[in-house]
């Protein structure tokens, strides 16, 4: 039975992409591109020979040298690697970390407000944010340990999510002070978006400052915070002076 030419091609492709976690030196079948001037070197993975070339007993007879597509001295479009590599390593260890209620998206979820003498209001997140409470009131957080009510997107602040999720080289959060988190999950997988979800179960603008400080305390030295609640924002704010070598950003969502 003859063999054709296209046949061993395919092989030899499959048995080199196939390979778990493989990651190519240039030059590769798989790589599909090398540099102008560069010659083409088959079977070597970090400068080592491969299995699949010593076992098959190839020799590479011709080196053929790359053309410099758009012109010696003229850099080719196959930056990217290298240019998030760069930007990471200025960046350092970054996470971007994202409020949800009135943040990323609206609910008709309320905070009742009871007070000393049995009587009981609600506040819309918004309104909870900028609230200070008399003596004797409490809060009462039921709507937000249920599923989502309504949930309507804010558009400009999802597509900031978005970015940072497709930029990578970064950790993303979304920092509730609900109770449960699963719902939230939920809710983005529906529209595409599967991010990292952290229920707090507290409004105490303590906790988001004492989660950020953890995350600082694992490393890392660019941190983003966005937070509608003004309380949450200065409390967060308040560990640059403690952190002063962290490059800590916060964004007040009016």
């Amino acid at each position: 039975m003859a063999i054709k030419l296209k046949d061993i091609l395919r092989d030899l492709f499959e048995v080199s992409t196939n390979i778990g976690g493989y990651s190519a030196d240039e030059g590769e079948p798989d790589t599909g591109f090398i540099h102008g001037g560069k010659k083409r070197k088959l079977g070597k993975l970090e400068g080592k020979p491969e299995p699949w070339y010593e076992s098959g007993g190839y020799t590479q007879l011709d080196f053929p040298e790359a053309d410099h597509m758009r012109g010696k001295g003229v850099k080719p479009e196959f930056e990217v690697t290298k240019i998030i590599k760069e930007r990471i390593l200025k960046e350092g260890k970054t996470v971007s970390i994202f409020d949800f209620d009135d943040t990323l998206a609206k609910t008709d979820s309320w905070v009742y407000v009871k007070s000393a003498g049995g009587m009981e209001k609600q506040l819309d997140p918004a309104e909870f944010a900028v609230y200070t409470p008399k003596k004797g009131e409490e809060f009462d957080f039921r709507d937000f340990d249920r599923k989502l009510r309504n949930p309507r997107l804010i558009k400009k602040n999802v597509d900031l999510l978005k970015k940072q999720l497709k930029k990578g080289g970064r950790k993303v959060t979304i920092l509730t002070a609900r109770r449960l988190g699963a719902p939230i999950g939920h809710f983005f997988r529906t529209i595409g978006i599967d991010p990292y979800v952290v229920a707090l179960g507290s409004a105490d603008p303590k906790k988001k400052k004492d989660y950020i400080e953890k995350e600082i305390k694992k490393g890392y030295t660019t941190i983003y915070f966005m937070d509608d609640s003004p309380k949450n924002i200065r409390a967060v704010d308040a560990l640059k002076k403690q952190y002063p070598q962290v490059k800590l950003v916060t964004k007040l969502v009016k």
